[in-house]
């Protein structure tokens, strides 16, 4: 267990320490939540009474979670990687359960802080409708989210040769899907055959799952689907990343 202790506390040393982490997962989030504050936070969204901060608060939560996930974890293992630490790592006592264990701990814990400011950052600059009910109820959601995302971005990290590699193959990704699938602006809006392509990609089951409580403090009525579409989405990532992981960089 102390084995296990040090290396998830330097592992976390690590992620904060990281110029990617500090503006992929804190700073950029925060900014578009301004920015889309500003913008469009103007009376109703789509003509109810939900503000649109309120409406796309979730989806930045997600995409924040999803940036993580395929950016920051994936470059952040083969960083590891290509800098030795998995080599040395196998060559101490640490199971290799206690490894993997840490590097999703720690992920974890960074996204819920994370997720904490943002939403803090909603509620003390645009008055953001939170609830505690609601928002003891997204935690979860958001939890289960990161686990999707975190295995996704294994899978990018044992496809791609270097860290930088996996940084532009992660983007690529994000951004796709932080367009088109219900995060900043409604599914609604898309082309009909966009819409239907989105609705089965990750991101879009995690936003349906967050969204629901943090508007209305409940879970939706299809939680069961959305959920079973990330589990769906994790166990097959995992399933690959490790059929990819690998100790030392290709040669």
């Amino acid at each position: 267990m102390k084995r296990f202790m040090i290396f998830t506390r330097a592992l976390g040393l690590i992620h904060l320490r990281n110029r990617v982490v500090l503006f992929w997962n804190l700073a950029f989030p925060v900014l578009m939540l301004v920015l889309y504050g500003v913008i469009f936070n103007n009376g109703g969204f789509g003509g109810g009474d939900v503000s649109y901060i309120d409406w796309v608060l979730p989806g930045v939560l997600v995409f924040n979670a999803l940036s993580f996930g395929l950016i920051t974890s994936s470059s952040m293992m083969l960083t590891m990687r290509e800098n030795g630490v998995l080599r040395r790592l196998q060559a101490t006592p640490m199971p290799a359960g206690q490894l993997v264990g840490s590097y999703l701990l720690v992920n974890v814990t960074i996204v819920l802080l994370q997720s904490l400011i943002i939403i803090g950052a909603a509620v003390l600059l645009f008055g953001a409708n939170v609830t505690a009910p609601g928002l003891l109820l997204a935690l979860p959601m958001i939890l289960a989210g990161v686990v999707t995302f975190v295995a996704l971005g294994q899978v990018v990290s044992g496809l791609a040769p270097t860290a930088g590699a996996a940084v532009i193959a992660g983007q690529l990704l994000y951004f796709g899907m932080m367009f088109t699938t219900d995060l900043i602006f409604p599914v609604e809006s898309l082309p009909d055959w966009l819409q239907k392509v989105a609705v089965y990609l990750p991101s879009y089951p995690v936003v349906r799952l967050i969204r629901p409580p943090l508007l209305d403090g409940a879970l939706g009525g299809d939680v069961v689907h959305h959920l079973g579409i990330a589990a769906l989405y994790t166990a097959v990532a995992a399933v690959v990343a490790a059929r990819l992981f690998r100790l030392s960089p290709r040669s």
